[in-house]
């Protein structure tokens, strides 16, 4: 069984995870996990993936939350509400993001001569008050999970607002910010990333290796919150190995990010690292985990733990199905994505699901 997931992992890689954070869902460039250029991959070869996403947020600072939990009964979050708070503790600012956020990508990669992979991935994006309120407190209450103001507010509703009251002075947290969203945009256009990722001659039968550098142009709405309006870039380090009845994945990467005039971001720089492990569950199945550790491109904000480094989980179930009439590879996933600490930083949960083909035919290795 190693055998064969070790082949379908050369033909379709571990699979792509969700966009998970607020940072990547709002156009900041992220970085999952992904293998290595394969070495012997055909020339010419496309590789097409096709996601859809979905991702609620339900962050706050401190104050807000205290504020949602006293409440007597639900209602919705107002701007006049939040305007009147202060911060807790002392002048870190306010924060309130409660949305949810559907993505449908498409993912092209093509593989020039034996180690140089071109991509190209574009995206479109809907956010607003969505549907998966009802179930996130289902879940919670079923198994006893603190709710953190949920019952105290409406369900699916869309509001962003943040709010820093620095005056500029030195010594102060910066210029006065007021951002503030609670129209839902409708459905836009997100950030298209293009790719070249190069790997390196096989040193061993085990290791394979490549560095990879992304550009994100700025191809969405910044008003909307869709986009930076800025060009972001990466360059990243890709490394995997077969390791007993696993294969083992890593990443280390540094992103320049752009700056956000909305948001009163200057250009900043992250460094960010994944790992992950892939296991065969039968001949053609495969359960598929990753960890992430990436700062926060908010942290100059100074709101709270929105600025603190978040670690996220992704799980993810991926099978290799029989090729179509067409004779082309085919894979399905499925993934769940959560915050593993710091719940007012990150995601409160993400759900994707793709198919992956090469669109082109070709003999399997």
């Amino acid at each position: 069984m190693a055998g064969v997931a070790r082949a379908e992992e050369q033909r379709f890689g571990p699979l792509p995870v969700a966009e998970a954070w607020l940072g990547s869902g709002a156009g900041f460039l992220s970085l999952p996990v992904e293998a290595p250029a394969e070495g012997s991959a055909e020339p010419g070869r496309w590789q097409v993936t096709a996601s859809l996403g979905l991702s609620s947020f339900w962050l706050r600072s401190p104050a807000v939350s205290e504020a949602i939990e006293a409440r007597p009964e639900r209602g919705p979050v107002t701007v006049g509400e939040l305007d009147r708070l202060a911060p807790w503790p002392g002048p870190e600012g306010i924060y309130f993001a409660d949305a949810e956020v559907h993505r449908l990508t498409v993912d092209a990669r093509r593989r020039i001569g034996g180690r140089l992979e071109l991509g190209l991935r574009a995206s479109i994006v809907d956010a607003g008050g969505g549907v998966l309120d009802p179930v996130i407190e289902g879940f919670h209450n079923l198994f006893g999970f603190r709710q953190s103001g949920r019952p105290q507010s409406l369900q699916n509703d869309y509001l962003l607002y943040f709010r820093r009251d620095g005056s500029g002075d030195p010594g102060t947290y910066g210029d006065r910010l007021r951002f503030i969203r609670f129209d839902e945009p409708g459905p836009g256009l997100g950030e298209t990333v293009a790719s070249l990722k190069w790997s390196f001659p096989a040193g061993s039968a085990a290791w394979r290796q490549a560095v990879q550098v992304q550009v994100k142009m700025p191809t969405a709405s910044e008003d909307d919150f869709y986009g930076t309006g800025s060009v972001d870039t990466a360059v990243q380090y890709l490394v995997s190995r077969p390791w007993r009845r696993w294969t083992l994945y890593g990443n280390a990467g540094f992103v320049r990010l752009g700056g956000h005039e909305l948001l009163t971001l200057a250009p900043q720089d992250m460094v960010t690292a994944a790992i992950a492990a892939e296991r065969p569950l039968g001949p053609r199945t495969s359960l598929v985990l990753q960890l992430r550790h990436q700062k926060s491109p908010f942290r100059q904000l100074k709101l709270s733990i929105l600025g603190v480094t978040a670690t996220l989980i992704d799980v993810g179930w991926t099978r290799s199905l029989k090729p179509g009439p067409s004779g082309r590879d085919r894979a399905a996933y499925v993934s769940l994505s959560n915050n593993t600490a710091k719940y007012g930083s990150a995601v409160d949960v993400s759900l994707h699901a793709g198919l992956r083909l090469n669109a082109s035919r070709g003999k399997s290795r």
